[in-house]
């Protein structure tokens, strides 16, 4: 029964941790680097956006192209 217990608890924090970076799962961003701004493009969607080198985008834009 504890087992059990044990299971649901952990089940249900991964559930939790999961919905938290439900909004940037589907998104795999790649770089290209331009002097001081990089343009970042998703490879999944083919969003696009620009922003700081070496920092990939946090969002997904797949609703938004």
């Amino acid at each position: 029964m504890i087992f059990a217990a044990g299971f649901v608890f952990v089940f249900v924090i991964l559930l939790f941790y999961n919905m938290k970076f439900r909004d940037r799962r589907l998104c795999r961003w790649r770089e290209y680097r331009q002097g001081g701004v990089s343009r970042w493009t998703c490879i999944h969607c083919g969003a696009e956006t620009e922003g700081t080198p070496g920092t990939p985008p946090k969002l997904c834009l797949r609703d938004h192209i």
